[in-house]
């Protein structure tokens, strides 16, 4: 056996799930109450994953070495270096680099390359089980996993992205945990104003949507649905939010980023009147100014919201759209 760190082939994990660097456009499983104080990993620690090291710095190339061949028969987790930041429970939504070795070579095959920000990923049952992975740790460890391919990144995962390892494969991943943010607003729930549409939640904070059997107004309508404590949103920064957008009366949701992908997204809290990445103005009206926590109700009317030609896909042109937002955090710049 040989100890082995070996750097060969590299590809980017975004293909895997989103990445949480980007900002993104409005182009287009039910979490109850987890108990943090009595929380229990997903997957214990075993003989394979104690001989692992990691010594590298924290979300940089972590330098894993282990004796190959490595031989799993069964999902090993362990923390290596265990973090002071907030917990992650189920439900919540964590930012990862991650880090992925062959285990029978020591190649490092897969990486987010630890320099913009990490992986976005739901703490949720769900493949790849990188938030399981998650689950329990505090913002700021390190946790090396050991297991075939199979289990920790699902075939469907290795078939459709086309990555470097068979199913079969045991394969050494290095995770570590840069952030961590609630799955949901977690605000203080407010009375709602007449009039606009009734926003109804799932138990993961998904809303739905019940119009008045009206006509759509004609003017900007806010209506902040929750009240947050956390940090304010300034023109400029990068929001972290769940979004769910609706034409006026209509069916179905044209976004949704609970359904979409599970995961929040970016946007710059900033008006496309001066910014080309920024909001429409009423959206950027409306969110600026809000605290982290919150759940921001929009009706906007085409006055105030895309331009001509860049509405998001499945909307039609010159339409009222609702929004709701859930204000997550801020994104460090």
């Amino acid at each position: 056996m040989s100890v082995s760190k070996k750097r060969v082939f590299v590809q980017k994990l975004a293909v895997v799930v989103l990445s949480a660097g980007v900002v993104v456009s409005l182009t287009g499983c039910a979490n109850g109450p987890f108990d943090l104080s009595a929380c229990d990993p997903i997957f214990t620690s075993g003989s394979n994953s104690a001989l692992v090291s990691a010594d590298g710095k924290l979300s940089a190339d972590p330098e894993a070495e282990f004796p190959t061949p490595l031989i799993a028969d069964r999902v090993e987790s362990q923390t290596v270096v265990a973090g002071d930041g907030e917990q992650v429970g189920h439900g919540d939504v964590a930012t990862l680099q991650i880090t992925i070795y062959n285990g029978e070579t020591g190649e490092q095959l897969i990486s987010t390359g630890h320099d913009t920000a990490g992986l976005r990923v739901p703490v949720v049952e769900r493949e790849p089980r990188f938030g399981e992975i998650a689950q329990c740790a505090t913002v700021g460890s390190r946790i090396v996993t050991v297991g075939t391919a199979g289990e920790i990144l699902g075939a469907d995962n290795i078939a459709q992205n086309q990555l470097p390892v068979t199913e079969t494969d045991t394969i050494v991943m290095v995770s570590d945990i840069e952030t961590r943010y609630p799955g949901k607003a977690t605000g203080a729930n407010q009375v709602p104003p007449a009039g606009l549409p009734a926003v109804v939640l799932a138990p993961n904070g998904q809303p739905g949507f019940t119009f008045p059997g009206t006509d759509a107004p004609t003017e900007l309508k806010i209506a902040t649905l929750k009240v947050g404590s956390g940090q304010t949103v300034a023109e400029g920064d990068l929001a972290v939010m769940h979004v769910s957008g609706i034409e006026w009366d209509a069916d179905a949701t044209f976004t949704n980023s609970w359904e979409e992908a599970g995961v929040p997204g970016t946007y710059l809290a900033q008006s496309s009147e001066t910014s080309e990445k920024g909001l429409p103005p009423g959206l950027a009206e409306a969110l600026i100014g809000q605290k982290v926590g919150s759940q921001v109700l929009v009706v906007l009317p085409p006055a105030v919201g895309f331009a001509p030609g860049t509405e998001p896909n499945g909307v039609t042109s010159g339409s009222t759209l609702v929004f709701v937002f859930d204000i997550l955090g801020i994104q460090e710049q």
